[in-house]
């Protein structure tokens, strides 16, 4: 019954590549694929090179001398990172260190004087997009919230402090509009109403916002596939957008992403150039 539900999978899978439309996440589920992973779309007018990374943590990872390497020979007009708009740093060992392919290509285009944008939806978008789907205000504060939390503990190796969480709150209620729960103690009490049993808030772990699964853990793992499905949808738009008017453009995205939009950006932009 396994293999069956799991052929059919990749059948859907097949069908969505034909179709030009993004893959679902029980699609994705059935695929293996590189990492990273990364695509080049050429057309008389435009150019895109897709980085689909394995998120970077360390300044010694292989990617980001590949990074730094497909953007020397790319030369890009224009540039995307996910993740939002993370300062500049002073070298690109520090970049990739602190904010990891965001940091890289940030500080690559402010070194080249390319101009550089986050890739992402506005907040207020995936913020409505949520509450469309069902979710409260207060859920989705504490899923934009505790999903800095696992995030934190791998890029910096020790768990999120209370200062840290103060700011990430402080932040959240700016982007989203969104005042409560409006401080430390008001986020871990609602975490430990809504979430499954935990001992602190800063064990919050990464498989509770997992887009990829059959039975959620937590109510934030459907949230991050809610969000996930609609960071698609622009991602694929904005970047056929910027190629079809003559940009050559650098993006970078996790892996997953590339993966699932590559049908949806075919249909739109041609068969791209598998890097190896």
């Amino acid at each position: 019954m396994l293999h069956r539900r799991a052929a059919l999978s990749l059948l859907a899978g097949l069908a969505a590549c034909r179709r030009g439309r993004i893959l679902s996440h029980e699609e994705y589920a059935d695929i293996e694929h590189d990492m990273p992973y990364v695509l080049r779309f050429a057309r008389e007018d435009g150019a895109l090179l897709f980085f689909g990374a394995k998120h970077i943590d360390d300044a010694g990872d292989a990617q980001v001398a590949r990074i730094a390497a497909l953007w020397a020979e790319f030369r890009p007009t224009l540039a995307f990172n996910e993740g939002g708009d993370p300062p500049v740093e002073a070298s690109l060992v520090t970049a990739a260190a602190r904010f990891g392919e965001s940091g890289l290509v940030r500080f690559l285009a402010r070194r080249d004087g390319v101009p550089a944008a986050s890739i992402e939806p506005s907040m207020r978008a995936q913020v409505e997009a949520l509450r469309t789907s069902g979710f409260s205000d207060e859920q989705i504060l504490v899923f934009f919230v505790l999903r800095q939390v696992p995030q934190h503990r791998a890029r910096a190796g020790v768990p999120m402090d209370e200062a840290r969480l103060v700011e990430v709150l402080r932040h959240f209620h700016a982007a989203t509009g969104i005042s409560a729960p409006a401080t430390a103690d008001e986020l871990a009490s609602a975490s430990a109403r809504l979430l499954p049993p935990l001992r602190h808030w800063s064990e919050a772990p990464a498989a509770w916002f997992d887009p990829v699964f059959t039975r959620p853990a937590a109510f934030t793992n459907a949230a991050n596939r809610r969000v996930s499905q609609v960071r698609d949808a622009w991602v694929v738009e904005l970047l056929a957008d910027r190629m079809r008017r003559g940009e050559r453009v650098f993006a970078t995205m996790g892996a997953s992403h590339v993966v699932m939009q590559e049908p949806a950006l075919r249909a739109r932009l041609g068969r791209p150039e598998r890097l190896a």
